[in-house]
């Protein structure tokens, strides 16, 4: 199993994912909300990531949407909701493999002038009918995708 996982300034998505290429399915999509106002906060989500990360095996592997640096980069939440998902996977014995956004494009085989996010989108979700799509699945999703790819 693949664990696709995205962060945001409120949650972290993560999406399970099975299979390959064409068989590439998606089993569910669940967001962990949270907030950064106190130390007890962070371990709250620590706690609940270990818990899922524990349920789901030692043999899953976490594709980690890597958050963005510079003048448009993720925000100091994402940020440390990466961190606690990195320590809870060390912490459950789960390997990591970090995706950089900047490699989707490829991986995902957008068009020329397409965003990664919106052939995300159009593959994993082209109805619209998926529960608790955001960006932050689209990325999930495409960070499993890419490390089923490789």
């Amino acid at each position: 199993m693949i664990l696709g996982i995205s962060t945001t300034k409120s949650a972290v998505i993560i999406a399970e994912t099975k299979g390959a290429g064409g068989k590439f399915v998606i089993s569910a999509i669940r967001p962990i909300p949270f907030l950064v106002r106190s130390g007890d906060d962070l371990t709250e989500l620590l706690q609940s990531l270990s818990t899922l990360f524990d349920r789901k095996g030692r043999g899953s592997v976490i594709a980690l949407l890597k958050c963005s640096s510079g003048r448009f980069g993720s925000c100091l939440e994402a940020i440390k909701g990466e961190a606690m998902v990195e320590l809870a996977a060390v912490q459950n014995g789960l390997s990591v493999v970090k995706v950089v956004p900047q490699s989707l494009k490829r991986s995902l085989g957008c068009a020329k002038d397409q965003k990664w996010r919106d052939r995300a989108t159009q593959l994993f979700n082209p109805d619209g009918q998926r529960k608790h799509w955001s960006k932050g699945a689209a990325g999930a999703l495409a960070a499993a995708f890419k490390v089923v790819g490789e």
